[in-house]
């Protein structure tokens, strides 16, 4: 028996459809997973393979390879479950299309079917769709996860159908909703609010999280705690209106420039607020606890994803064990939507023998596969032979070289965990910097993330109470005192880390790697984080990985049994490559291509000497897509050919466009 479960907007993503207006945070995060007998098989976000990050459209990439990848027929898939209920979907998609002028001529049900079969080219009944509660769907993909057989389930998010905060009980492989808490009172909204006054944008609240650490949250903690009331019957009041007048006051509001006094004060509120979500978390599950008097806690949801807060939650010794989902936001939803449809079947059986992984993407391809794409880039970039892989990485690491490594299936949910990560040596302190500034191209306070031998985890960080799940990634723990200056590139200014603890069972290559690093320096962690730059989600094959290194400063590129490194600055060759529009990107400026497969609005960030952006004429006058660069370099001034250069390379680094090797221009 399998189950498609998926999440994501109406808008179907190979057409331009009437819901092509709707906010990019209307159902975001689509994504598609397939289950077989309850047990998931296959996952993967709809943005890893149109990159567009935090996408909304109809997953219908992600559907198509979750089917593929089962190697199943479209009349064995019993249920395509949907991450929320069809009154909901249906009275919202009317509200957001009233505002919009849109006329919504269908149900939900139609437009989910008629998108499925479009995806899939073949017509499905419309009473294969299942609709999912969206704190059910969260609530039993963290907690079948888990293997837990008792547990109680905190669902926080923005809001579900009507809740914003879900209180479940889950009891030998079923769960049984206790209590919600209104949207009225919603800490996801609270924190986004947070994150939009401090000048971040949609889907920023990581940065909230990592501005904390710099800031003295009682400095603000009084007044932002006005805002909360906790009461005797386990509700709360949560004045989050009233949050902009504080930062108004405080002038906190908009963006400033590091370690200056407005950034302070930035800090400072962003401590508070941290804080203030923590409090109240803890309040909650106090009551809960000491009212249900379960032992162990599953969180999900996109307010779960803040490690600090569950790091906070372990500390306190609430419960003897902890689960925090590696997929908690709405893309995690979509498997659970699955999993929750099928464990309502009257065959299913739980289980709570087989480890959840979230090594749940697609794999790589062969090696000979690789080894052509790579080979593709000739005079830009050469295979490095080499006897052990696991040695070659670990070797550059040590010589202070910072690679892209990309092995095995990919991860499902934000975190890379070791098969399409970035990774570096953790001791030197300017390695923070270097990473930040020159490869991943965003703010410098964001920290990094510790992946330590499961060995060696205790040596070097404090372990936290409440046995959790320490090997996705989602809890903030304490590095050892001693230990600090050592680990100075992935220790934050507070002394904490977003560890991931690595077992040879749980991904036996990257534990290879490490131990390989260890080896050769005496140190069992390395400095990881997601293989992307700012502009693009993690990367998903071989093309994306080869697009990253080439417009990134990173040292060498790992790809499967394959090293690469770069030969030229890959500026000088742009004019020998074959250039088009990205499918990931529309820039505005260019009117003509609005029917390109997929569509994001979003403006380069224009390079201040780049003033005059002539391929933005020059794509519109022909269409988007030219055989070979050169044919650009050819009508205009050789005076204005490496202006011209620049403004490839930089719209290339964007995602605006792609360029290739004209040899493999046809795979775009």
């Amino acid at each position: 028996m399998f189950i498609v479960g998926f999440s994501g907007g109406p808008q179907y993503s190979e057409i331009n459809d009437e819901f092509e207006k709707l906010s990019p945070l209307y159902f975001h995060d689509a994504a598609a997973a397939i289950v077989q007998n309850g047990n998931p098989i296959f996952a993967i976000e709809e943005e890893r393979l149109t990159r567009q990050k935090h996408t909304n459209r109809f997953p219908a990439l992600a559907i198509r390879a979750s089917i593929d990848v089962a190697r199943c027929s479209i009349d064995e898939i019993e249920k395509f479950a949907f991450f929320f209920s069809e009154t909901f979907f249906d009275a919202d998609l009317a509200k957001e299309s009233a505002i919009l002028g849109l006329e919504k001529r269908e149900g939900v049900r139609d437009i989910l079917t008629k998108n499925i079969s479009r995806a899939l080219g073949a017509d499905i009944d419309r009473q294969k769709i299942e609709f999912v509660r969206h704190h059910h769907a969260h609530a039993a993909g963290t907690y079948l996860a888990s293997g837990f057989p008792e547990a109680l389930i905190l669902v926080v998010d923005g809001n579900g159908e009507s809740e914003s905060l879900s209180i479940f009980s889950g009891v030998n492989g079923k769960i049984n909703e206790v209590h919600s808490y209104p949207v009225r009172v919603s800490l996801g909204y609270f924190y986004r609010y947070a994150t939009q006054l401090l000048g971040f944008s949609n889907f920023d609240e990581y940065k909230v999280m990592g501005l904390a650490p710099y800031g003295q949250p009682h400095r603000y903690f009084g007044l932002v705690s006005e805002l909360y009331k906790f009461n005797a019957d386990g509700s709360y009041d949560l004045d989050i209106a009233r949050l902009g007048d504080i930062a108004y006051n405080l002038g906190v509001l908009g963006r400033a420039e590091p370690r200056t006094r407005e950034w302070e004060r930035k800090a400072n509120f962003a401590a508070a607020i941290q804080q203030l979500l923590e409090v109240v978390i803890i309040d909650i599950l106090s009551w809960w606890q000491s009212k249900l008097d379960l032992k162990h806690l599953c969180l999900a949801g996109g307010v779960a994803q803040n490690c600090v807060m569950n790091g906070v939650i372990a500390e306190t010794k609430i419960f003897e064990k902890i689960f925090v989902h590696p997929s908690s936001h709405d893309a995690g939803a979509a498997l659970g939507a699955a999993i929750y449809t099928a464990s309502r079947q009257k065959s299913a059986t739980a289980s709570f023998a087989v480890p959840y992984t979230p090594l749940l993407g697609p794999k790589l391809p062969q090696n000979d596969d690789i080894r052509r794409e790579i080979e593709a880039w000739e005079g830009g970039m050469s295979i490095v032979e080499c006897d052990d892989i696991f040695e070659a990485a670990a070797d550059k690491i040590a010589q202070g070289k910072i690679i892209g490594w990309a092995r095995g299936r990919s991860e499902f949910g934000p975190r890379a965990l070791g098969n399409r990560s970035i990774l570096g040596d953790p001791r030197p302190r300017e390695n923070w910097q270097r990473i930040n500034l020159a490869i991943k191209q965003r703010e410098s306070f964001r920290p990094f993330a510790p992946a330590v031998l499961a060995e060696d985890f205790e040596a070097y960080f404090i372990p936290l109470p409440s046995n959790p799940n320490m090997d996705h990634m989602v809890f903030v723990a304490r590095v050892r005192e001693e230990k600090r200056a050592e680990l100075g590139a992935v220790t934050h200014v507070n002394g904490t880390a977003r560890v991931q603890v690595v077992t040879k069972s749980a991904n036996p290559d990257f534990w290879r790697l490490i131990s390989a690093f260890k080896k050769k320096t005496g140190c069992p962690v390395l400095l990881n984080t997601s293989f992307n730059n700012r502009y693009e989600p993690i990367v998903e094959d071989v093309a994306d990985a080869i697009r990253t290194y080439l417009t990134t400063d990173l040292d060498c590129l790992f790809v499967g049994d394959n090293m690469a490194e770069k030969s030229v600055d890959i500026r000088s060759l742009i004019a020998t490559y074959s250039l088009k529009l990205s499918d990931a990107a529309w820039m505005e400026e260019i009117t003509t291509v609005k029917h390109q497969r997929a569509v994001l609005r979003r403006a380069p960030s224009y390079n201040r000497e780049l003033t005059n952006w002539q391929l933005a004429r020059y794509l519109r006058e022909f269409g988007g897509e030219f055989s070979l660069v050169a044919h650009l370099m050819d009508s205009i001034a050789t005076s204005d050919r490496d202006k011209l250069t620049d403004e490839v390379f930089v719209l290339w680094r964007e995602r605006f466009i792609d360029v290739r090797p004209e040899r493999v221009a046809h795979l775009i």
